[in-house]
């Protein structure tokens, strides 16, 4: 899989530390336009093709920030780079997976959403 970090939302100035910090590390970090929130994620890491008509752009109400290429052992060091060039790591995160790209940024974004609402919702529960 090739080394791709999809940003959502990200204004410049974050994109551009984003791009600074793993530029070197060969990832190609991709700002992605409002216009391509419904194209699967195959099409754009390059894994598929891309499709003639995509529909109505979908909408996503947040940042997100989606890798592709990552071994285990690069886990941790990203993100604590991702961290350094942010300064944040609030928004969603997702990693490529064989199913999720064929879904769609927008169903993409909603999944990670879910799993972060149960989440934060487990951690209120566990503090009682």
């Amino acid at each position: 899989m090739k080394k791709y970090i999809l940003l959502y939302g990200f204004n410049q100035f974050n994109t551009d530390q984003i791009r600074k910090a793993f530029t070197m590390r060969n990832y190609k970090v991709v700002n992605i336009d409002e216009e391509q929130y419904n194209w699967k994620i195959g099409e754009l890491i390059g894994e598929f093709e891309v499709e003639k008509e995509h529909g109505e752009p979908l909408d996503i109400p947040g940042k997100m920030a989606v890798i592709s290429g990552l071994e285990k052992e690069e886990v941790e060091d990203f993100f604590a780079t991702l961290m350094n060039a942010t300064g944040k790591l609030t928004y969603h995160k997702a990693v490529v997976t064989d199913t999720n790209k064929n879904w769609t940024s927008a169903r993409l974004f909603m999944e990670v959403d879910r799993e972060y609402r149960e989440i934060k919702k487990m951690e209120k529960f566990k503090k009682r």
